[in-house]
């Protein structure tokens, strides 16, 4: 009966669906031709939406197979991006599209984040260096691979997904781990079956040790590494390259759990690297009995764990054993004893737990992902968690990255026009068009000739009004009038502008140093550009070697930076990444960059190099926070509007300090609480007052370059209200430690040059270069030297 019932049911809804259908063709007189017409439509756009699918598959037409991507198929936008072209056999990853002879030619093309066609021309490639490096702009972006005009290979990303389930995009906000060995249930973090929610942790458990990447910067998106006694087998057979490319992330401000148990010794001899990233009292320390009340404690748990084999951790944290204790307890003896510790190496840290928290005790243990995340902190922690709603309302981003954007892509020859005067333009040729062809066609008996004549002149006139102040301003700078001007008018220097913001980081202690400088190119007339970068004096005088120097176009295309994908799709550039053998440095340069009338470009600089500075351990006396005796600039530039930095106090130097000066006593120096100096917090009579965050600020670039310096230190998005995820590396709150400080300071001139060549041609195949006398219009450099800290008594 009930089959019955809703049978008719549904009849006498198609009916009344064919009524409605046949009212509407009588309502509206559609006829037959019409109707065909529709149906044709409806059939093309079937037949085109079938067309466009079948064109998608057919892009995705190799077999490709798996790991070819990123590491082991996952992959973030906007960041370095390894394309593996050969797997541990020597067998390609394309369906055998690309011989080993064909290595040394290739050239991948993608997108970036503005939508423009990118090509990457690595001629250095060997079957022994399978990997390539791009930047894809986008999820799912388009790889093209070619040799000369041949198409080897084409095919795309994979898509946004679960990364638990194979090949995905890692959006920004999702936490990613590698891990070496046991994931530790990390990758269950946010899981939920009753309301079919994924995990909210991308984690890729490396399974083959070809599929990891023998350069640094394939592994900037990674947020975590985990390494365990059960990755001994992946780690033994890494090459040099893959392990110094993992020692130089670390250093880079990586952030590594490491568990140290029972084979700790075995697990310290298979990665070398990372031994040599800890302190050598640690790297030489035995194993012991260890009593688990500790962990129970630090875990508040109610389930009793087993006497477990850890190691013995340095209790010394001096200069040879620094570090911070995390957690504290006892041997099976009774005697008290580190369980973890977090050890800063270089700008990144490796917290080491004493325990093998892979083995069976542990794995039965409730609580072990309690340990795990209260060790790890909010590495863990999706960023959607934040709340940034109000800030996206507001400003349209939901990073800093957006409001540095924002603030470097302002530039003076753009002279941008309030809604108001575009309003008062429209008045005025309405004004123009109206009563002038009234009063006109009065004086003339109303000849209808005369509005044919008005309106045409009217609008060439403020059509030419517009366009002559819309040209850039002709203003040229004092140094411009030297010799060199004979050779470039006032006007071409004012058409290409840069706009810049640059941060040198230097460890003292570890030698290790890098550089990061954002950049935006303005053109006012159409130009083809070509970008190189020049090594200054300032770093000659520090780097002892580089290890690379690579300059790409950067941007993410999300809300983070504002979205910004916009009408540069189909417009290309070059990046020609350069290394000449293993031991040389990897560098680049942009060639081929088309630059629309009165358009922008975002361009970033990567440099990692060694350093040997003079040796600088600064003191404190025991059961202090507060710092003494001297301080020397040892960096060859001054520094302006400088700061010492140590754990929550400032020490406000000298408005300008030279190279070479020193400070006899640095608890003679201006002294403020940390977090104060940074949310501009002043202190009343019975309170205290602050100066919140402005997210519709783009005029003081010196205030952003502290916020992104110190993000974490003033509360993060508590305090911003927006996340610092795209440069998220130059957040340096996690080494406000009380082993280390830093000293910051300004720089007069940037550590770093960009050459910029216009490349003006009437066809492409012939073409001529020039240089171009870019104008600098916002150049701001900061340095920090980290520093160690040494307890003495007194």
């Amino acid at each position: 009966m009930w089959t019955i019932s809703v049978r008719m049911q549904s009849e006498r809804e198609a009916m009344s669906s064919r009524n409605a259908f046949a009212n509407i063709c009588r309502n509206r007189r559609l006829t037959p031709s019409l109707i065909s017409i529709f149906a044709i439509a409806v059939m093309a756009t079937v037949s085109i939406d079938w067309k466009s699918t079948a064109a998608a598959q057919d892009d995705l037409a190799p077999g490709v197979q798996a790991n070819w991507a990123g590491i082991q198929g996952h992959y973030r936008p906007g960041q370095w991006t390894a394309i593996r072209l050969k797997t541990a056999q020597g067998e390609s990853t394309f369906s055998d599209a690309i011989p080993v002879e064909r290595l040394s030619d290739l050239v991948i093309e993608t997108l970036d984040g503005d939508g423009a066609v990118v090509t990457y021309e690595q001629p250095n490639l060997s079957e022994n260096s399978p990997f390539a490096l791009v930047i894809p702009g986008s999820e799912a972006a388009p790889i093209v691979i070619r040799a000369g005009d041949q198409v080897l290979a084409k095919t795309r990303l994979p898509e946004k997904g679960v990364p638990a389930n194979g090949d995905a995009m890692i959006p920004l906000g999702m936490p990613w781990v590698m891990v070496f060995g046991d994931t530790l249930t990390i990758d269950t973090i946010g899981v939920n079956e009753l309301l079919n929610r994924e995990a909210s942790v991308a984690v890729t458990r490396i399974e083959d040790p070809a599929a990891v990447p023998n350069h640094a910067l394939a592994l900037d998106g990674i947020d975590l590494m985990v390494i365990n006694a059960a990755g001994i087998p992946i780690l033994k057979e890494l090459s040099p390259s893959q392990r110094t490319a993992l020692a130089h992330w670390v250093r880079n401000g990586g952030q590594v759990l490491l568990t140290l148990g029972e084979k700790a010794e075995a697990l310290l001899d298979s990665a070398d690297w990372l031994a040599g990233l800890l302190p050598e009292s640690v790297a030489t320390a035995t194993t012991t009995r260890m009593d688990p009340s500790g962990l129970e404690t630090f875990t508040s748990s109610q389930t009793r764990l087993p006497e477990f084999e850890g190691l013995q951790l340095p209790k010394t944290f001096g200069r040879n054993g620094i570090g911070e204790m995390l957690i504290s307890g006892r041997t099976s003896r009774r005697v008290s004893q580190p369980f973890a510790v977090r050890y800063v190496s270089g700008f990144g840290n490796i917290t080491v737990l004493a325990a093998d928290l892979e083995s069976p005790e542990f794995a039965d243990w409730p609580q072990r992902m309690d340990l795990v995340t209260l060790l790890i902190g909010d590495s863990l922690r999706h960023a959607d968690e934040d709340n940034v709603s109000e800030s996206i309302r507001l400003s349209g981003f939901a990073d800093l990255a957006g409001q540095t954007r924002a603030t470097l892509d302002r530039f003076d020859l753009k002279r941008p026009f309030s809604f108001a005067v575009l309003a008062v333009i429209i008045g005025v040729l309405i004004a123009l068009v109206g009563p002038l062809d009234y009063l006109l066609m009065r004086k003339f008996n109303q000849s209808s000739w005369i509005g044919w004549l008005t309106f045409p002149t009217v609008s060439v006139a403020l059509s030419i009004g517009l366009w002559m102040a819309a040209q850039p301003r002709k203003s040229v700078d004092a140094k411009s009038t030297d010799t060199s001007a004979a050779s470039h008018s006032a006007a071409d220097d004012a058409l290409l502008r840069t706009n810049s913001i640059e941060f040198v980081d230097i460890d003292a202690q570890s030698g290790f140093g890098r550089l990061f400088r954002w950049s935006f190119i303005y053109s006012h007339p159409s130009n083809r550009i070509r970008i190189a970068t020049r090594t200054t004096a300032e770093s000659k005088a520090v780097a002892d070697k580089f290890h690379h120097q690579v300059l790409a176009p950067f941007g993410t295309p999300s809300l983070a930076m504002g979205g910004i994908q916009i009408e540069s799709s189909g417009k290309s550039c070059g990046v020609l990444l350069k290394q000449a053998d293993p031991a040389s440095p990897l560098s680049s340069q942009i060639g081929g960059m088309r630059l629309s009338p009165r358009s922008s470009k975002s361009i970033a600089l990567q440099t990692q190099f060694s350093t040997d500075m003079p040796e600088q351990t600064l003191k404190r006396r025991r059961g202090s926070e507060l710092l003494n005796g001297e301080l020397v600039n040892t960096l060859p530039v001054d520094l302006l509007d400088g700061m010492l930095i140590y754990q929550n106090w400032v020490y406000l130097l000298p408005t300008r300090l030279p190279a070479g000066s020193r400070i006899d006593e640095v608890d003679s120096l201006r002294q403020k609480n940390f977090r104060w100096q940074l949310s501009r917090q002043r202190a009343l009579e019975s309170a205290s007052e602050g100066e919140s965050w402005d997210v519709t600020m783009v005029d003081q670039p010196r205030r952003l370059a502290e916020m992104l310096m110190f993000h974490d230190a003033v509360g993060g998005p508590r305090y911003t209200v927006l996340r610092n995820e795209v440069l998220g590396h130059l957040d340096f709150s996690s080494l406000l430690t009380a082993d280390r400080c830093i000293l910051i300071g300004r720089c007069k001139t940037p550590w770093s040059e960009l050459v910029v060549t216009t490349e003006s041609s009437d066809s492409d195949d012939t073409s001529e270069a020039t240089e171009s006398l870019a104008t600098p219009e916002q150049s701001n450099s900061y340095v920090r030297l980290v520093l160690p800290v040494e307890e003495v008594r007194r």
